[in-house]
């Protein structure tokens, strides 16, 4: 009996950890996102903290990939941008690289204008960038290096941070170099939100459905064995 829960037990754990997350956009080896914009709404208890960006390696410490970066928004009431030209009011972690510029191009070809005023930044995830190794891709893979870029942020409950951001994925599979999005706290520092942007490679297979329904399943055998042995 306990034999046979323990192999249901294992079915049900590797199911529920088989599902790809749906917010990355993935790219092909080399290629790019375009023009995107992401947008926070926050809590009912608001939030005060760091807002973060990540580009990182995978695998390597080589080839690395870009997140461009502009049109940060906060509340409604606007940001200083990178209109003045350099990182005024953010912060780079470490040993971290980005830089300001009125253009990008991707190694594809396509180029990127500011979507607001007439600078971007362009972080790089070197390979003397920091340690990513705590934020994974959607394909469960640590990150090696990257860089991370950082500006303080103030949201009432229910206030929307958002920017304009796209990803140059300069690598190749399985090398799939990734950005992330992420909040944190304040008080400790602590990383308390992060979401996937993009990624080099395919999306991860996800679960079919005739899948989740026998784990729903075995999930209520599990239930009914765990009683009958109770009841022995």
């Amino acid at each position: 009996m306990k034999k046979m829960l323990t192999i249901i037990a294992s079915v049900v754990l590797a199911l529920s950890f088989s599902q790809g997350a749906s917010a990355w956009i993935f790219v092909p080896d080399q290629g790019d996102t375009g023009w995107q914009t992401y947008v926070y709404t926050a809590g009912p208890g608001g939030f005060t903290g760091q807002a973060g960006f990540l580009v990182s390696n995978v695998i390597d410490t080589a080839a690395y990939s870009e997140l461009l970066l502009d049109n940060l928004s906060q509340g409604g009431a606007g940001n200083p941008g990178f209109e003045m030209g350099n990182l005024a009011g953010y912060d780079l972690i470490g040993t971290s690289f980005a830089t300001v510029s009125v253009s990008a191009t991707s190694i594809s070809g396509n180029a990127y204008d500011p979507t607001q005023g007439d600078f971007l930044a362009v972080i790089q995830g070197l390979s003397n960038g920091v340690p990513t190794s705590q934020f994974y891709n959607a394909a469960g893979q640590a990150g090696t290096v990257g860089s991370m870029l950082e500006t303080g942020i103030t949201l009432s409950p229910g206030a929307q941070f958002s920017f304009n951001w796209a990803f140059l994925g300069n690598d190749f599979s399985p090398w799939n170099d990734f950005a992330r999005f992420y909040l944190r706290d304040s008080s400790g520092g602590a990383v308390i939100f992060s979401e996937g942007l993009a990624q080099v490679g395919a999306a991860p297979v996800p679960v079919p459905s005739t899948l989740l329904l026998l784990g729903s399943g075995l999930l209520g055998l599990l239930g009914l064995l765990g009683k009958a042995g109770n009841q022995d």
